[in-house]
């Protein structure tokens, strides 16, 4: 939530919340009144979202399944990622139906594995994408050539593999 919204905006959700109840005896805080808040600072198109993650079991298959790299002749680096990235609601019975996957996921360029990443020198690049469609190719460019490649690199969604979210550079 934090990366879809911003801290900020969570603050004054909670906030919001503590105005509202700081003169009950007992507060009695309810979970769709914390939905409301986040609905009241969010936009609109979040909603959907923000309904999946906290009324919904949903999973992730998120996977970077190639990346390849050319320098620039200003000595920048533009590296094309193709990624994977599949949405599941886990239903009632315990199965997993396949649901179209369209949010802003967090694609990485970094210097070490994001796991060990202590400081922003460590990345080279951190933005969030729309990701729309299971199959995509995305460019980003960045001034030195990374060791690693992420999508959703600090694994914000729930994805049963994580390992293969994150390439290694390994020619340089």
């Amino acid at each position: 939530m934090k990366t879809l919204i911003g801290e900020e905006k969570i603050n004054l959700a909670i906030q919001g919340l503590f105005e509202k109840h700081k003169q009950d005896i007992e507060p009695n805080l309810t979970s769709i009144e914390w939905l409301e808040a986040l609905y009241e600072v969010t936009r609109p198109e979040y909603h959907v979202l923000i309904d999946d993650w906290f009324k919904r079991v949903i999973t992730y298959n998120l996977k970077t399944e190639k990346v390849i790299y050319e320098k620039l002749e200003n000595g920048d680096f533009e590296i094309t990622i193709s990624i994977s990235a599949k949405r599941f609601e886990t239903m009632e019975a315990g199965d997993f139906s396949p649901i179209q996957i369209n949010e802003p996921i967090q694609i990485g360029a970094f210097t070490e594995h994001p796991r060990n990443v202590e400081n922003d020198e460590m990345v080279l690049y951190l933005e969030s994408h729309q990701i729309d469609k299971e199959k995509m190719n995305l460019k980003i460019i960045t001034k030195a050539l990374p060791k690693y490649i992420a999508i959703d690199p600090f694994g914000t969604r729930l994805d049963e593999n994580r390992k293969d979210n994150i390439s290694e550079i390994t020619d340089l």
